[in-house]
């Protein structure tokens, strides 16, 4: 865990620095040219730098092993760091708003040039290397942070599609593509917020995260099982929780069945890695109801 933690660490530190770049360049070209759509674009990639400050107190957070107050581990603080980009986008998206209408209201055009198109393309090339980067590496360490970091990346790359054909809008003669460019990038934002917000609240909420009728077939494959039932699951894809009723015969000894919850127990983890702890109650099969 220890090792998963650190690779997730490097990922975020690497975004960050190319994250803190991209939103650099974007200010500074915004502010420059006064396009309002360049300056909403910049802030949301300075959220995504905000998300990897967050992330990596988060992982650090939920890198401490179990203790009396928290016997499940903190592991769900990496989850409320994912939450939290979610918050981070409520305020881009007050902001950009704000702009985009202030903007409408008082019919300013900005100055684009070139450079501006040569600066956005550039910035665009690296969210989608980012996007690419982080998504594989999330994928391989099963971190929802890094995939829910990954996401919000994801929508720079469409937010950054949308301030290029506004600017090239604006450069033909039609100011009011800035402001309006900058609302679609709310929409981007917003959509993005939503799926952050229901992909952690589904482990916040303790969803179920895993197939019911598949951890029943390895439970059925050991010898001397006559069934389960109560099967639940909750936590995180790469760190779940798993307690279950097992059916055994009614005449086993106390030594047999615990030696056969442990068989149960065993097959699980090593069926499914993901699973940080299982607990099985053992019952006898439900009586046959009466004719």
């Amino acid at each position: 865990m220890s090792e998963r933690h650190a690779a997730i660490s490097r990922v975020l530190v690497r975004v960050l620095l190319l994250n803190l770049t991209v939103a650099a360049a974007k200010l500074v070209l915004g502010y420059a040219t006064g396009a309002v759509s360049i300056i909403s674009d910049g802030f949301h990639s300075l959220t995504d730098s905000g998300s990897n400050v967050m992330g990596l107190i988060g992982l650090r957070a939920a890198r401490k092993p179990p203790d009396a107050d928290h016997p499940y581990g903190h592991r769900k603080f990496e989850t409320l760091s994912a939450a939290a980009i979610f918050v981070f986008l409520l305020f881009v998206v007050i902001e950009v708003v704000r702009a985009s209408f202030d903007r409408l209201a008082t019919g300013i055009t900005p100055n684009i040039a070139p450079f501006s198109f040569a600066v956005m393309i550039a910035t665009l090339a690296i969210n989608i290397a980012v996007v690419r980067y982080e998504t594989r590496r999330g994928r391989a360490l099963t971190s929802e942070l890094l995939l829910a970091d990954a996401t919000h990346t994801r929508s720079d790359v469409l937010t950054s599609c949308a301030v290029i054909v506004s600017l090239a809008g604006v450069g033909l003669g039609y100011p009011l593509l800035d402001p309006i460019g900058g609302l679609v990038i709310s929409v981007f934002i917003a959509h993005t917020g939503l799926q952050i917000a229901r992909d952690t609240s589904r482990i916040l909420a303790d969803r179920a995260v895993m197939d019911e009728d598949a951890i029943r077939r390895v439970v059925m494959s050991v010898p001397g099982v006559l069934g389960s039932h109560h099967i639940r699951t909750r936590g995180s894809p790469d760190h779940t929780f798993l307690d279950l009723h097992v059916w055994m015969r009614g005449d086993a000894s106390l030594d047999e069945a615990h030696r056969i919850s442990h068989v149960v127990k065993d097959r699980l983890m090593r069926t499914y890695p993901q699973i940080a702890d299982a607990i099985i109650h053992i019952e006898p099969p439900p009586a046959a109801p009466e004719p």
